[in-house]
């Protein structure tokens, strides 16, 4: 049987020597953080309710996956070509690069499922005032086997 699950992908962020960069250690909101994320660094700080988040979390996924899962399939699947055109990247052999030079690249979310139609893959780039969601079928036969975004550019390795 094949997965129903979207399953999140980790994207490695690397600076402009090829490394990813340091943490600098301090992380202060600036003026246009928004309520909902100052809320979630200020549960971020309670270790006290790790169990009872950990919990609440597991309960919500079990609830909202299988629904969340249909909904996004029912959503139009992309073509690669037509997604690549439209965001302005290329397909080579083993990649597939999309320019995202004003990405938050911290928020910037890549998910794969295994379905009929072969792997597909949803991309998410958060901007402030929007951003961009997609999703789209690799070619056939290819899996998606790391994400790598740098100097505004994201990275899809497939074999």
């Amino acid at each position: 049987m094949i997965s129903m699950q979207w399953s999140r992908v980790q994207v490695e962020i690397l600076g402009p020597s090829g490394h990813a960069p340091s943490p600098l250690g301090i992380a202060t909101p600036g003026l246009d953080v928004g309520a909902e994320q100052m809320h979630e660094e200020f549960l971020a700080d309670l270790s006290h309710l790790d169990e009872v988040r950990s919990g609440h979390a597991r309960v919500v996924s079990d609830v909202s996956e299988p629904i969340e899962t249909a909904k996004s399939l029912a959503r139009d699947i992309q073509p690669l070509d037509e997604m690549l055109a439209e965001l302005g990247g290329s397909l080579s052999a083993d990649r597939i690069s999309i320019p995202l030079p004003s990405a938050i690249p911290d928020d910037l979310v890549v998910e794969r499922l295994a379905s009929e139609r072969g792997e597909l893959v949803r991309l998410i780039a958060p901007e402030r005032f929007g951003g961009i969601m997609r999703q789209f079928a690799l070619p056939e036969d290819r899996v998606l086997t790391r994400a790598v975004w740098s100097e505004g550019e994201l990275n899809l390795e497939i074999i």
